[in-house]
């Protein structure tokens, strides 16, 4: 299996959300996914090309069904998935490089209910900001293992002005620096292939990061074992 195809049926898992057929319209692809609504159509037509789905078009959206052979192409990524969590057994290494955020990431850890959430859940209290980190290459396909996991997860809630999302949380290590952890809110301004990173300090200025410079993320598949590393001193 190919990079290029791989990335093929990584974005039809993420599409189709665990069904074979589908009613969905390219709009809602396009925010499930992170890609653009022109992208999402080019992709489609690949997948019909190729004989990994059929499309029924309506003016309302489309019915996505995927093919015998399509369910064959998924099967096999998914055995490639397990085997890349088993040889990791614990861990999943993504690689990327800084980016500047939009202050999204300040706002939010900053807000004293996702504050104290992470500090429960992660043992430690977050620096108010987020470092964000554009994935490159395999990691943009290897991040999707994680919307299959849902370890720590930080509940939406409602008061009398609005309504936030939730977030999943990954304990992980920021170039050996570590306690860290990936934010994966339910709602981001941002595309699937950028990750929020928090930890107790700025990691920035911690690391001497900017804009540009490659990040390798260690991120644990299994909180539970990351208890014991979090309690190590933090690798500067």
């Amino acid at each position: 299996m190919d990079y290029s195809e791989a990335k093929l049926l990584a974005f039809l898992i993420i599409a189709m959300g665990g069904r074979r057929r589908a009613w969905t319209t390219q709009a809602r692809i396009s925010r499930l996914t992170g890609l653009s609504q022109q992208s999402v159509s080019r992709v489609l037509r690949k997948l019909e090309e190729r004989g990994y789905i059929t499309r029924s078009i309506t003016g309302r959206g489309e019915l996505i069904e995927i093919t015998p052979l399509g369910l064959e192409r998924v099967e096999g990524f998914a055995r490639l998935a397990e085997a890349i969590i088993e040889s990791a057994r614990d861990k999943l290494i993504l690689e990327g490089m800084v980016v500047s955020g939009l202050g999204e990431g300040r706002y939010y850890v900053g807000h004293p209910y996702y504050s104290a959430m992470f500090e429960r859940l992660l043992g430690f209290k977050p620096y108010p900001g987020t470092l964000n980190i554009r994935l490159l290459g395999e990691s943009i396909w290897k991040r999707s293992l994680l919307d299959l996991k849902s370890e720590l997860v930080v509940p939406g809630f409602k008061d009398e002005k609005r309504e936030y999302g939730g977030a999943k949380l990954f304990p992980a290590a920021v170039n050996r620096y570590r306690p860290a952890a990936i934010v994966i809110p339910e709602r981001t301004s941002h595309s699937r292939n950028v990750i929020e990173v928090v930890a107790p300090v700025c990691l920035r200025s911690a690391l001497g990061l900017k804009d540009g410079d490659r990040v390798v993320l260690e991120v644990s598949l299994h909180p539970e074992r990351f208890e014991k590393a979090q309690r190590r001193e933090p690798v500067g």
